[in-house]
C-alpha cells in the first residue's frame, strides 16, 4: 500500500464526493485521511468486527494502531469509521485490487501463467423470505412510519388506523398451523390487513404534499417521511400481489418477479444445484497460482456459469501481456464454445471438471496435463472457503445494492493484500 500512492488518491476522491458524485466542501473538523480509511476498513473486514467493536480493537491494540496510522492519535468514534467506511466505491476497490496485482506481477508473486475460474454465491442480510414474514414487514414498518407522521404533525392524528396487533397475531397462527386449506384463510386476512396498511400509506402520502405545511421545519421532516413511504409502499404492494398469486391463487411466481425484501429488494434467488437456496447475489472469482484472486465479478439474478465464462477470462487477460497457458474451471463454465474462446484467445490447456461433448485431445496437450489441472483447480474451492471464513465474504451486512458490491470487494482485497504479505514475508 505504501509502494502505490495512487492507491490513497482513489480512496480520497471517494471521500471528497457526494453520492450524487459531486464534490464536497472541505471544511468541518479535521477528519480521517484516505489511507487511514482504507486502513480502517481492511481491519474491520480481517477481523469481522462491527464498527463499535473496530473502534474498541485498535484502541486496544498497538500493531492495530501503527496499521491504522493512529499511534498516539484518539481513535475515532463508530460512527465517524462508519461513515467514512461506506463512502468506499466498489469501482475504487475494483481499482485497487487491481494496483495489488500490479504489484504482485511486479514482485514475482504472481504471473497470470495458470488460471483457475469458479462461482460462489453471497448472501444478503435477509431473514428466510417467507409470504407471512415478508407481509409481517410490511405492516410493522408503514405503521411505524405511520405512528410517526401521526406524532410530528396534530393535524393528521387519528386519521390512520393500526394493524401491527392483528397481523403479528395472524403471523404466529400461520407459523403453527400445517395444512395448505388451513393456512389459506389465515393468509387471506393477512393480506387484507396489509392491504388496508398499504392505503393509509398512500393517503399520508397524498397528505404530506410539500404545499400543504408553511414553515420550513415542517416542510423538511414531511419530505422525509413522504421519502419512506414512498420507498416502502410499492414494495409491500409487489409483496401483496405475489403473496396472493401464490397462496390465494397457487400460482407459480417467476423469481425475477419476487421481492425476498422490503429491506433488500435486489435480492436474487441463487440455485446451486442440490443444495439449498441462497438469497442474496452470485459471484465469479478467477485465482492464479499465487492463490491471489484476479478477478472478482457480481452478477444480477442466477446467470448460468457457462454464460460467464468468456467475460471472466477476458478479465484475467488485461493485467498480464499473455494469455494463460493452462486455465481450469468447474464443469458448469464447460461448452464447445467455452473451449473454443478459450483457444482462440491463446490458452494452450484447458480443463473443465466435466467435458460436456469436448474432445480431451483438443482442450489439453495430454491425459496427464488435464488430470493436474482437474486436481489443481479444486484448490479454488479453499480460496472460496477461507475467504467466507476469515473475511465476511459469506454474508454481506451493508444495506443496499451499491454497498453490496463494495463490501464483496472489500472482502477481496483484504484476502488479498494478506496472501501477498504471505508471500512477501
Amino acid at each position: 500500500m505504501d509502494a502505490d500512492p495512487r492507491i490513497a488518491q482513489r480512496v480520497w476522491l471517494d471521500l471528497h464526493r457526494t453520492k450524487n458524485g459531486k464534490p464536497r466542501t472541505a471544511t468541518g473538523a479535521k477528519g480521517l485521511t484516505a489511507e487511514q480509511v482504507l486502513r480502517f476498513a481492511l481491519v474491520k473486514m480481517r477481523l469481522e468486527l462491527s464498527y463499535r467493536a473496530l473502534a474498541d480493537r485498535v484502541d486496544d491494540s498497538i500493531v492495530l494502531r501503527e496499521f491504522c496510522r493512529l499511534p498516539y492519535e484518539k481513535v475515532p468514534a463508530f460512527t465517524t469509521l462508519q461513515e467514512n467506511i461506506k463512502r468506499l466505491q466498489a469501482k475504487t476497490l475494483r481499482e485497487i485490487n487491481a494496483a495489488v496485482i500490479r504489484y504482485a506481477v511486479k514482485r514475482n508473486v504472481e504471473d497470470g501463467n495458470r488460471v483457475r475460474i469458479d462461482s460462489t454465491a453471497v448472501e444478503s442480510n435477509i431473514h428466510h423470505p417467507t409470504d407471512d414474514a415478508q407481509l409481517w414487514d410490511c405492516v410493522r414498518v408503514l405503521a411505524r412510519i405511520l405512528r410517526r407522521v401521526e406524532m410530528e404533525f396534530e393535524g393528521l392524528r387519528g386519521r390512520f388506523s393500526d394493524h401491527t396487533r392483528v397481523a403479528k397475531r395472524l403471523r404466529y397462527k400461520l407459523s403453527n398451523t400445517r395444512g395448505q386449506n388451513n393456512r389459506r384463510p389465515l393468509y387471506k386476512r393477512l393480506i387484507d390487513a396489509t392491504r388496508k396498511t398499504v392505503a393509509y400509506a398512500q393517503q399520508a402520502i397524498a397528505e404530506l404534499a410539500p404545499d400543504r405545511f408553511e414553515t420550513f421545519d415542517e416542510r423538511l421532516i414531511a419530505a422525509e417521511l413522504r421519502h419512506a413511504l414512498e420507498h416502502f409502499t410499492p414494495l409491500a404492494l409487489r409483496v401483496i400481489e405475489q403473496s396472493t398469486r401464490r397462496v390465494l391463487n397457487g400460482e407459480s411466481v417467476p423469481p425475477d418477479e419476487k421481492v425476498l425484501s422490503i429491506f433488500e429488494p435486489h435480492t436474487d434467488i441463487i440455485i446451486k444445484g442440490q443444495r439449498e437456496n441462497v438469497y442474496g447475489h452470485k459471484v465469479f472469482l478467477a485465482a492464479g497460482k499465487s492463490n491471489l484472486i484476479l478477478d472478482c465479478a457480481i452478477e444480477k439474478g442466477n446467470p448460468n456459469d457457462s454464460e460467464q465464462f468468456a467475460p471472466a477470462l477476458e478479465r484475467c487477460l488485461r493485467p498480464f501481456a499473455n494469455a494463460p497457458n493452462a486455465v481450469a474451471a468447474d464443469g458448469g463454465f464447460a461448452s464447445k464454445a467455452n473451449a473454443a474462446f478459450a483457444l482462440e484467445h491463446g490458452v494452450k490447456n484447458l480443463a473443465f471438471s466435466v467435458l460436456k461433448g469436448n474432445r480431451l485431445a483438443e482442450l489439453v496437450q495430454s491425459t496427464r496435463v488435464y488430470k493436474r489441472l482437474r486436481k489443481w483447480r479444486a484448490g479454488i474451492e479453499g480460496i472460496i472457503s477461507a475467504a467466507k471464513r476469515a473475511f465476511g465474504l459469506d454474508r454481506c451486512t451493508w444495506r443496499g445494492y451499491a454497498s453490496f458490491q463494495a463490501y464483496v470487494h472489500l472482502a477481496v482485497l483484504a484476502f488479498n493484500l494478506q496472501t501477498l504479505a504471505r508471500h512477501l514475508l
